[in-house]
């Protein structure tokens, strides 16, 4: 049976870290780090049903964001009793709206730490806590007087998780772990001026909404990172 060529490239990267790895017994170096990471989404709350809310004449549509796998790129610090880095996640959906086909991508500004509990290891069990900055686009998410327009959201999180970051040779490390994120969105923007979410309502002439969009997510990561 052959392998195909994505099979054999990543056979040949687990190679070459094993190999690295077999060699190292840490801890590897300190200093600027730059952090690639895959994570599985699987948003909860007001993120797993679609939802319109209205502000007078203008509808916000506010679309089911089902499972997906974001990316992530990020920069900071590792040292002896732990690393934090800023990140740019981003992940992309296709979504329903008015019972038509649209896309919508949810993307988050991250600062996180990461406090070690084995520091003179190559193995560093940590524990990890943070803030996003998160906002969610959604094409043709806004409705005013029969034309349509984009939407976005905008809000703030809180994250917490633990996990394992593990030393394969001197600057490359392994990261594998699990983050708790909750999320309120403050404002929704269409064409025009930006919205509290507490003040828009439900139905056109409906009650106020009256608090955040809430939802929150454990998701799954693992990634490479290389101090430099």
């Amino acid at each position: 049976m052959t392998m195909s060529p994505i099979r054999i490239t990543l056979a040949l990267i687990l190679a070459l870290l094993a190999s690295t790895a077999a060699g190292f017994a840490g801890p590897g170096k300190s200093g600027p780090m730059i952090l690639f990471s895959a994570q599985t989404l699987d948003f909860r709350g007001d993120l797993a049903r679609d939802l319109t809310l209205w502000h007078f004449e203008k509808a916000f549509f506010i679309p089911r964001l089902g499972k997906s796998l974001a990316l992530s790129v990020g920069f900071g610090g590792k040292s002896e009793g732990g690393s934090w880095d800023v990140s740019y996640l981003r992940s992309s959906h296709t979504v329903s709206i008015a019972g038509a086909p649209r896309t919508a991508s949810f993307q988050a500004i991250e600062l996180n730490g990461r406090s070690f509990v084995l520091k003179k290891s190559f193995l560093h069990p940590y524990f990890l806590g943070g803030i996003c900055l998160p906002f969610i686009h959604v094409n043709e998410g806004s409705a005013f007087r029969g034309g349509r327009a984009d939407a976005t959201y905008f809000g703030i999180g809180l994250n917490a998780g633990t996990g394992i970051l593990v030393e394969i040779g001197p600057s490359i490390v392994l990261n594998a772990g699990a983050v708790y994120r909750w999320i309120g969105f403050l404002y929704a923007f269409g064409e025009g001026k930006g919205r509290d979410i507490n003040n828009l309502r439900i139905g056109f002439e409906g009650p106020e909404w009256g608090r955040l969009l809430r939802t929150d997510s454990l998701t799954l990561t693992i990634g490479l990172g290389f101090v430099l």
